[in-house]
């Protein structure tokens, strides 16, 4: 956690350095020393060489998160502090103790960055695979010392159909070597899936020679070569035997358990293609490993979780063998056997768990309470240390907080990306949502991270971690003091860690729970993600050094004025009961995300010294539209505002627009029936030529829907940025259409709930050029006609509710970037139209082109093997 600690020490150090609004009282040079020393251990923390992880281990990466947050302590308890008192007498020698004590832990981390340097000669230990000399002994891990591994000697299950799949592929008609990469979570099934197909009879006969390598992440490439070998000698002489072996002969070499391309780099030489049909397989959890080996999207295998059926016959396999389970443990087995969640790894220890029990009712009702939970009480080594087969050991230092972070949110928590970005941006972790949704790419790539749902670009729009993970953050998170997740059960003393983790709300009202966790020192982040608590509760809010704020689920009747002394405060996520935001909110000079959520329907608008918070980044209103009243001043500008959502469309004046020129994303909410609603939404939006998404929602519309939103008249009513555009309600006559489809960047369209009205939509052949992703819902439609090709970008297209529509236009037969098209309650013209593009798509060779039917015409069809897993676009 030492890189995240650093991170965040250096941007507040570069904030000091460089805005003229805070001071400390040191000499400037002192700062900018400061700064150096913790950029530099930054790098030094962020370098993943062999060399480098050796020279910091665990205990210096504490002593460096330690120290740096020592530093970050002293320093924003003294802004905090001048930022609410007055001088005083004492001051001056206030500010000789303040600078001294810097200078100490400056001279600490200097001590620190000499022990983490690597020097000349260790480096030179990495090169020595270059080296030809003598006989090497290879270092390679016996297997006793090698974490227990349950679930490599259990039968497969749910394997048939992919076990035939992967065997049609490896001795199909290509002549050509190909790799073939196995990728999934740990514990999934790689193994076994490899394992099967290795040992199949049909494999046996088809290739002359086979070698399997089980690939320790010690490894070193000639390690891998003395086991393809079998044999030891120097590297140069390996790489020749193996390269003289394999040549002229039909094989196979499974690489179980790849973590490393520079790994591949060394070994893709050494495979002969004699176009014999030989194959390489390789297993890993990692995708851009599995990518990069196999060259092509289409030879990656993506393993699946099992099934409810899969996974009761596999629990049922572990605990009884081939006996048939006892009526009075059927039902109670099953919903265990559900709730490990399809991983074969977690069914088997758990099943361990069970066998103890013989066979009593009341224990497999407690574990199934939390089967994970259940594994760690044993206490059992073995069992434990299966659990660690989950934890990636290889994982770059960068990505352990985002990682551990994942255990803050509640068990099978689907999270929402866009706040999950923030509240890392918010913490330190890293400088900007980019670079954070860049991180949790990298989660998931690493098979440690879910994707849930895809947003309608192709990004991630929702995110989780399998139970099994997250227990595994939580018990490293509180091993580290990374987050202390505060329950009834946590003892007096025992609270610790710069994040506070509130499980259920209903724990402030105990007073000596509230007490405990009022004395908390240093504490960074308050998170209360218990379930929504209808009434109000008595909320800590003394922790003057916070940053991140989240008391979304606990309702306030009025604003916490106690909130405005938190001058550190960067994220601040809150429900009130429709009172106003008070003025004084611009106190928060730091607060970058600001999310507020009324029960009441109370119309008021946002103080107009919201202008003066010049930090703010993203700014939601949840359960109302949110008012603006124009600047005071035309120099009022919140040139850091990116997104605002939920803003009430009667704000979209020119003056509140012009200062927001950075803006990225708006949404907008329009009610029917409120006088002060009719607005001519789209008139001044071309104001924002950064806006590249834009949302219209009219609540509750109705046939008066399209008196309240003035019509666009042109293409210049939008900014030329647009790249999504979503229109919710606004009943507007199809003829508009032609406006939007001229914009010259929009790759993604939804139109919802009457968004347009009418019977007919033509569609012309120039029209929406860049168009990727087009969703159609609860639209009346009936006719939807094209006379060519049209829409020959587009990738995704998504028709549901659509009851009167007979078909889809012909012209989008033939799109050769089609990837999916998605038919929900829909008549049964239409299901004939998807049938027809499914051919056509079928005659062009397009095998990445998905079908998806959800009507009582047709069952869903879809690739079941991977139906389970695949992610929802949305």
């Amino acid at each position: 956690m030492a890189h995240a600690a650093v991170v965040s020490l250096v941007q507040i150090l570069k904030q000091l350095m460089l805005s003229p609004e805070i001071s400390i009282p040191c000499p400037k040079s002192l700062t900018e020393s400061l700064h150096s020393k913790a950029s530099s251990l930054q790098a030094l923390l962020k370098d993943n060489s062999p060399a480098q992880s050796r020279a910091i281990d665990d205990s210096l990466e504490t002593q460096i998160r330690d120290v740096v947050h020592e530093v970050e302590d002293i320093i924003e308890s003294h802004i905090s502090k001048s930022g609410s008192e007055k001088n005083s007498a004492d001051d001056d020698d206030d500010e000789k103790i303040f600078t001294h004590k810097l200078q100490e832990l400056l001279h600490e981390l200097d001590s620190i960055e000499k022990r983490s340097t690597v020097s000349d000669d260790d480096d030179d230990d990495d090169d020595d695979d270059d080296d030809d000399g003598s006989i090497v002994q290879p270092v390679i891990r016996d297997s006793s010392t090698r974490p227990f591994h349950p679930i490599a000697s259990m039968p497969p299950v749910g394997l048939n159909r992919r076990l035939s799949k992967m065997k049609d592929e490896l001795i199909g008609e290509s002549s050509q070597l190909s790799v073939v990469a196995v990728v999934g979570m740990a514990g999934i099934g790689k193994t076994t899936l490899a394992r099967e197909f290795y040992e199949d009879s049909s494999i046996e006969e088809f290739f002359h020679y086979r070698s399997w390598v089980s690939v320790d992440p010690s490894h070193s490439t000639r390690d891998i070569l003395v086991k393809l070998l079998g044999q030891e000698t120097n590297y140069s002489q390996l790489t020749e035997s193996v390269y003289k072996m394999l040549k002229g002969r039909r094989y196979l070499v499974v690489l179980d358990n790849l973590s490393d391309t520079k790994i591949w780099d060394d070994l893709k030489n050494l495979f002969p293609n004699d176009d014999n049909s030989s194959r390489i397989v390789l297993t890993t959890r990692l995708r851009n490993v599995a990518l990069y080996a196999s060259g092509n999207i289409r030879n990656i295998h993506e393993t699946r979780f099992l099934n409810n059926d899969e996974s009761w016959d596999l629990l049922r396999n572990s605990v009884f063998g081939g006996n048939v389970c006892p009526r009075h443990l059927l039902k109670i087995g099953k919903t265990i056997a559900e709730k490990c969640q399809g991983l074969p790894l977690a069914i088997i220890l758990v099943g361990t768990v069970l066998t103890r029990a013989n066979l009593v009712l009341s224990y497999w009702e407690k574990v199934a309470e939390s089967p994970i939970s259940a594994i760690y009480d044993t206490k059992d080594d073995d069992l434990i240390s299966g659990m660690q087969i989950l934890n990636d050991e290889n994982m770059p230092r960068h990505l352990k907080a985002f990682f551990l972070y994942m255990g803050v949110f509640p068990l099978n928590y689907e999270i929402p990306v866009s706040k999950l970005v923030k509240v890392w941006v918010s913490e330190g972790f890293v400088q900007d949502e980019a670079a954070a949704e860049a991180c949790l790419e990298e989660l998931v790539g690493r098979s440690l991270v879910l994707v849930r749902k895809m947003r309608s670009n192709g990004g991630i729009k929702t995110c989780s971690v399998h139970s099994a993970v997250w227990h595994l953050c939580v018990n490293a998170a509180d091993k580290d003091k990374f987050f202390c997740a505060f329950s009834l059960l946590t003892k007096a003393g025992e609270v610790d860690g710069r994040r506070l983790c509130i499980r259920k709300n209903i724990l402030f009202a105990i007073k000596d729970v509230y007490e405990e966790i009022g004395s908390v020192l240093n504490v960074r982040s308050l998170l209360c993600n218990g379930a929504d608590y209808p009434y109000p509760l008595p909320v800590c809010f003394g922790f003057r050094l916070l940053r991140v704020m989240d008391a979304l689920t606990i309702r306030f009747y009025e604003f916490p004025l106690e909130i405005l002394k938190l001058v550190q405060l960067r994220y601040l996520a809150l429900t009130c009961n429709g009172c106003e935001i008070p003025v004084s909110l611009c106190k928060l000079r730091n607060l970058q995300v600001l999310v507020v959520r009324r029960h009441l329907r109370i119309k008021s608008y946002s103080p107009i010294e919201i202008w003066n918070m010049k930090h703010l980044r993203h700014l939601r209103f949840m359960g109302f539209g949110g008012d603006f009243r124009d600047p005071r001043d035309g120099d009022e500008v919140l040139t850091n505002l990116l997104t605002l959502s939920n803003m009430a469309g009667r704000s979209c004046s020119e003056g509140v627009l012009k200062g927001m020129p950075n803006l990225n994303k708006l949404g907008v909410c329009i009610e029917v029936g409120d006088p002060l609603s009719s607005c001519a939404v789209f008139e001044h939006l071309a104001l924002l030529i950064r806006l590249e998404s834009f949302k219209c929602v009219i609540v509750n519309p109705s046939h008066d829907s399209r008196a309240v939103l003035m019509r666009p008249t042109s293409v210049s009513n939008f900014p030329f940025s647009l790249k999504k555009l979503t229109l919710n309600g606004c009943r507007l006559p199809w003829e508009d259409m032609q406006v939007i489809a001229r914009l010259p960047k929009l790759e993604v369209l939804k139109l919802r709930c009457y968004a347009f009205e009418g019977p007919e939509w033509e569609l012309d052949e120039d029209d929406f050029g860049v168009l990727k992703y087009l969703l159609l819902e609860d639209l009346d439609l009936e006719r939807w006609i094209a006379h060519s090709l049209v829409l020959k970008r587009l990738e995704r297209l998504i028709i549901r509710n659509c009851y009167k529509l007979k078909d889809i236009p012909e012209g989008v037969d033939y799109v050769i970037y089609l990837q999916l098209v998605e038919l929900v309650n829909c008549g049964p013209l239409l299901v004939d139209s998807g049938l027809r593009i499914k051919e056509r798509q079928e005659e062009v060779s397009n095998d990445e082109f998905q079908l998806l039917i959800d009507s009582p015409w047709k069952e869903r069809s879809a690739h079941e093997e991977n139906f389970t897993l695949a992610p929802e676009f949305v």
